[in-house]
């Protein structure tokens, strides 16, 4: 199916749009104010959730692979990059396979898409360091990503929404 103007407009966007989420989160949030290490709360994946309910699934799995790669490029680490990249792709996929049951709602799909980060990032620490310790920080990743998960659910459902609206009044 090919993609109309509007949507590759709406997909640009919100890869800018998680692009300065995700620089403002590092500047808002300096390291060691969460009480978990190297925790995060996500904010870019409200424009990932955004474009999968928005956009579609290709586009939504672009804007998260290209927010990785922008983020390495603008002077993030190659480690970070795995972190983020192995995270971003678990969780997509987890969120695609949810987000088309009508008996998950976007506040399901954002949690489970964020309790499968940290798989993801478990995933990569395991190749990184080389050594299975990194599982036991497993349940704290999934615990803390699961409440960020529903707290990007509830900043993430206006936007959906408006967006919606926004569409359906081009359209006609």
């Amino acid at each position: 199916m090919r993609k109309s103007a509007f949507d590759i407009a709406k997909t640009a966007i919100m890869l800018s749009l998680a692009l300065v989420l995700s620089i403002l989160e590092a500047w808002l949030l300096p390291r060691g104010i969460l009480p978990i290490p190297g925790f995060k709360l996500g904010l870019a994946n409200i424009a990932i959730l955004v474009t999968l309910y928005g956009v579609g699934k290709k586009e939504a799995f672009l804007v998260a692979v290209l927010r990785s790669l922008v983020i390495l490029g603008l002077g993030g680490n190659i480690v970070g990059f795995l972190f983020s990249l192995l995270g971003g792709i678990f969780a997509w996929g987890t969120m695609c396979l949810l987000v088309e049951r009508k008996h998950v709602s976007i506040f399901g799909v954002s949690i489970a898409g964020a309790a499968s980060h940290g798989i993801g990032q478990i995933l990569a620490a395991l190749w990184v360091m080389r050594t299975v310790y990194v599982i036991s920080y497993l349940p704290y990743l999934v615990l803390a990503g699961s409440l960020a998960g529903a707290l990007i659910a509830f900043l993430t459902i206006p936007i959906v929404k408006a967006l919606d609206h926004i569409g359906n009044e081009m359209i006609q």
